[in-house]
């Protein structure tokens, strides 16, 4: 009589404990090599906006581009981005609030004054940035679906009298900060009209950073490099996560950390002006 050849029940206890084995080591390995060539794109996104803005002031006489995202030219500044926009025939449709379409917000990036040096929506979208498919704190429908990624600090509106306009008279342009990732909730509606709020040498934070890569963040600078910063303090990582738990642990809004934060320390250091706005605001 002929015996068929089969793999004991032992055999295939050690076969699955190998397997088991084996996803363990790969799958953080794998894990971590994703997260790493997402900061390498994140990087490359940067790099890459940076340069495009230093382009625009190179073949504008130094001038700065409007760092808020607007649909007009203010004061004879044309803004960076422009909210999420449709065209009816030759007109602009306005579409500030209420759901959009992805194609809508890509309409608003290309209508910005930076993007003939881009010509890719991409570059506005960091890979770790989930909040396209999965909206935010606030609820996923299409208005909560944010695609852009990354803001100008405040303090480069460029578009006021009292802003600056020069991009060439900053000192020291390899540690003055242009673009950083954001983090908006879309409260204010479906995108973030305004710049990263950030108040230096006060120990406070304002608006949320990105923390995209690990508890970490990437920032782009004035002479066209970028770096990924990692935060050493948890109450960063904590404040950029949920205000709301950061408040409920008494460093909330624009309330002061005790002790201080040395992650501010550099935000100060890196951050373009001495105040929010150069009106001090």
């Amino acid at each position: 009589m002929r015996r068929t050849k089969a793999f004991t029940l032992i055999e295939l206890l050690v076969v699955i404990a190998i397997i088991a084995i084996l996803m363990a080591v790969l799958v953080p390995a794998l894990k971590i090599a994703r997260e790493q060539a997402r900061g390498v794109s994140c990087l490359s996104n940067q790099r890459s906006l940076a340069q495009a803005y230093v382009m625009y002031a190179d073949e504008n006489g130094g001038s700065m581009v409007g760092g808020w995202a607007r649909h007009d030219t203010v004061n004879r500044v044309p803004p960076w981005v422009m909210p999420p926009l449709d065209y009816s025939g030759s007109s602009i449709v306005r579409m500030a609030s209420g759901n959009v379409t992805l194609e809508q917000r890509y309409n608003g990036l290309r209508e910005g004054a930076l993007y003939p040096y881009l010509k890719d929506v991409d570059v506005y979208h960091c890979p770790g940035d989930n909040r396209r498919t999965q909206g935010t704190s606030l609820g996923n429908t299409p208005a909560y679906l944010i695609f852009r990624s990354y803001s100008l600090p405040d303090y480069l509106r460029a578009t006021e009298a009292s802003d600056p306009k020069k991009l060439f008279t900053f000192k020291d342009p390899a540690n003055k900060m242009l673009f950083v990732e954001e983090i908006y909730d879309g409260s204010a509606g479906n995108f973030n009209h305004a710049g990263w709020s950030y108040i230096p040498f006060d120990n406070t934070m304002w608006d949320p950073l990105g923390i995209f890569h690990s508890d970490a963040c990437t920032f782009s600078f004035m002479d066209g490099h970028a770096e990924r910063k990692k935060w050493a303090d948890k109450r960063t990582i904590t404040y950029c996560v949920s205000r709301t738990e950061a408040q409920r642990l008494g460093f909330g809004k624009g309330q002061k950390f005790n002790p201080p934060n040395e992650d501010l320390v550099w935000l100060d250091q890196h951050y373009p002006g001495k105040t929010t706005l150069a009106t001090g605001g």
